[in-house]
């Protein structure tokens, strides 16, 4: 965090973004106060019950561990870094928003370290990362997110540690940035179990560069944190899980005859959890995925491809949530919906411009990138699920602004046209798909 705080003092531009996220974030929460809902109550419960000693458990304090809903959420991580604020400072939502608060401010200033890095041959790579901080400090639904009990703020600060310690790589050969991605590493997975996918990259990397020391390192720190919480899932459930029970059940609930590709069980799933332990979930979960592959292949196919395209749709923007309504919540609709635009017509723009430059850290970004929506492809999407990919999409679209910004007609540029062309029309799809679902939601605004 030295480098982050060195930059701040240098770059007022950058310190103004960093503070004015900040304090936006602030001011949301403290003036919608959410409360608590559906995961976030969850999240929330089990926090209360690691800080006052009862473990890690959603359900009755006397109930069934191998049971407990409490492995089918995601985590743990997020659950003790609540835990850890209330074992301090009691039950006290407030001190939650000004650390997720912080929490963002300080993302968006580690994706500015990090494009510096990436772009680090580029005359212009200050101007690169001061946009791509500014597009991440003030995209609408990171604020939103901000300001509730959900993991997205908590694992993005992870990832982009993560990212920003891998690159660090590249320049420095010091034994403590392996082990410090590799520490980073483990707890984002903690955080998001998905980020697991991006470890394959991180290996081939070393791998590629015969960099075996600090290959062995990565692993030690890796492995060391997640020995407890494997550990304490074998002694609970007696099997191997280093992670939660939530993965494989989203494989089943989000491939089924009839499912839409989107989070949402059945009462077929509901019953299943009733009446089974997580141990048997996990195992019937992977059981039904394979017999809908066999038997349904074609539907799967077309699940795949209604889920990639709703991942990228600019009509699936944040907002629809219970503490809104009226006219604020469709000023925030239209804000998430123009900050997709950009982000996804600039991200890619800037994904396909740069690659041409042949630089390896641009390379392993847009990997990262790619890798991003590989496993929500194939189980199950929601908007807030997409936010992983917004750190890289950022920094390509702060490699794109200031490339069209140095053009004099940058209105002409073929690239810009074609990606918003693509983006537009998966948009128009998803509206001509889901048009039942569109209609329903906005008819509270017309």
């Amino acid at each position: 965090m030295s480098k982050l705080i060195i930059s701040i003092r240098k770059n007022k531009v950058l310190a103004a973004i960093l503070l004015a996220s900040f304090v936006l974030c602030l001011a949301y929460s403290f003036y919608f106060q959410i409360k608590p809902q559906v995961d976030a109550s969850a999240y929330d419960v089990m926090a209360q019950n690691i800080a006052n000693g009862f473990g890690y458990r959603e359900g009755p304090l006397n109930g069934d561990l191998s049971r407990d809903l409490g492995m089918s959420r995601v985590g743990p991580l997020y659950q003790y870094f609540l835990a850890g604020i209330y074992k301090v400072f009691g039950h006290n939502l407030a001190l939650v928003w000004i650390v997720q608060a912080l929490m963002h401010a300080a993302t968006a200033g580690i994706l500015y370290l990090t494009a510096l890095l990436v772009f680090a041959a580029s005359p212009a790579k200050r101007k690169i990362a001061l946009w791509a901080a500014g597009i991440l400090a003030f995209y609408p639904d990171l604020i939103e997110n901000a300001a509730m009990l959900l993991t997205e703020t908590f694992y993005l600060f992870l990832v982009s540690l993560m990212i920003y310690f891998f690159f660090r790589c590249f320049y420095q050969k010091n034994i403590w940035f392996p082990l410090t991605l590799g520490l980073f590493s483990g707890l984002a997975c903690l955080a998001r179990p998905p980020v697991v996918f991006f470890l394959p990259i991180v290996i081939f990397y070393f791998v590629a560069k015969k960099q075996w020391r600090p290959l062995v390192l990565f692993f030690i720190a890796l492995i060391l944190v997640f020995t407890p919480w494997t550990i304490r899932n074998y002694s609970v459930f007696g099997e191997f899980m280093p992670f939660s029970a939530a993965g494989n059940f989203n494989f089943w609930i989000g491939n089924f005859h009839g499912a839409n590709g989107e989070q949402e069980p059945q009462k077929i799933h509901y019953e299943y959890m009733q009446t089974h332990n997580l141990v048997e979930l996990q195992a019937e979960s992977m059981n039904q995925f394979k017999s809908f592959l066999r038997e349904h292949p074609l539907e799967f196919i077309k699940l795949t491809l209604l889920r990639a395209n709703k991942y990228f749709s600019i009509l699936r923007p944040m907002g629809f949530w219970f503490y809104q309504q009226g006219w604020g919540q469709f000023l925030f609709l239209l804000f998430s919906g123009l900050a997709s635009i950009l982000l996804f017509v600039a991200g890619f723009g800037g994904m396909i411009k740069s690659i041409k430059i042949k630089k390896e850290t641009i390379y392993y970004l847009a990997a990262f990138a790619i890798a991003t929506p590989l496993i929500i492809f194939i189980t199950v999407v929601e908007t807030r699920y997409r936010f992983q990919i917004y750190p890289f999409l950022a920094i390509f679209a702060g490699f794109f602004i200031v490339e069209l910004w140095q053009k004099r007609k940058w209105w002409q540029d073929r690239l810009l046209w074609l990606v918003a062309g693509l983006i537009f029309s998966n948009g128009l799809i998803d509206l001509f798909l889901s048009w039942a679902k569109f209609a329903q939601r906005l008819d509270k605004f017309i």
